[in-house]
């Protein structure tokens, strides 16, 4: 496993988590959505001491495509497709360094969101359980492997006129023996809304935890946390999250970096 480095990088991001339109739209029978965002991160700074390697970076660039459908507010059907880039280099003791790059389809998730939602005075409350598969649709390279897999999603959210909050618990295996678990944690202030306009913003803090069990009982542990701001105009939302890891065990071998992500949503 070691060999391959990005393996555990990828998935430290948000992929196996949180689904279209933004986690929120749309919310009635019939309604459909697409959403594109852009996911960085990568660093050169190594967590192990490897003796046969001195140093190591890793950088990815992915551009998201996603979509949603709702049969009713409860049922959902939803896609995510990326486009990856990646470029890795290695620095060997007593050799030139390798540099390797990869730039291509991802795999595709599709995923189907059954929530129960709980309408109170000021609150809406829901309730999610998200069965997905992921397809083996990219292609591999000697640094980027195509997995098919499967995940598990358990989600809490609540959102009244001042304040919004989600927790995101799942699972994921994949056909490679690897394991993965992950919680994700929304926490975030309303500070504006005109209802007749429908706009608003939210300011949110996330807090992103994840656990990737690899088949020679290595583990990698990863925690990041950051600022999340999301604006919404009708129908058409925005986030951009800023996200700093806290906490990297050494069988995560190199440091994610800052994660940045930014993106635009549409619904109908």
């Amino acid at each position: 496993m070691k060999s391959r480095i990005c393996i555990t990088l990828l998935f430290a991001a948000r992929i196996l988590a949180h689904q279209p339109v933004m986690d929120m739209a749309p919310r009635w029978a019939g309604g459909y959505g697409f959403q594109i965002q852009y996911e960085s991160f990568g660093s050169d700074r190594m967590l192990t001491e490897d003796p046969s390697t001195l140093d190591s970076t890793f950088f990815q660039n992915t551009v998201w495509f996603e979509g949603v459908y709702t049969w009713n507010r409860s049922i959902r059907a939803t896609f995510k497709l990326p486009y990856n880039q990646i470029s890795t280099e290695k620095y060997i003791v007593d050799a030139a360094s390798k540099i390797s790059k990869h730039s291509g389809i991802g795999d595709l998730i599709l995923g189907m969101p059954l929530k129960k939602y709980f309408n109170m005075d000021r609150t809406t409350v829901n309730i999610g359980f998200t069965p997905q598969v992921q397809l083996a649709t990219g292609k591999s390279s000697e640094i980027q492997s195509s997995y098919t897999g499967y995940g598990l999603s358990l989600s809490y959210s609540a959102e009244d006129p001042i304040l919004y909050q989600l927790y995101d618990l799942f699972g994921w295996i994949n056909n490679d023996g690897s394991k993965f678990l992950g919680l994700d944690v929304n926490l975030g202030w309303h500070p504006f809304h005109n209802n007749q306009k429908n706009q608003g913003l939210f300011i949110m803090w996330d807090v992103s935890g994840r656990i990737k069990l690899n088949r020679d009982n290595s583990r990698a542990q990863r925690l990041f946390t950051g600022p999340q701001f999301v604006v919404y105009k009708e129908n058409v939302m925005a986030r951009s999250v800023l996200k700093y890891p806290v906490y990297e065990n050494r069988d995560a071998q190199i440091t994610t970096g800052i994660i940045f992500q930014t993106g635009i949503g549409f619904v109908f």
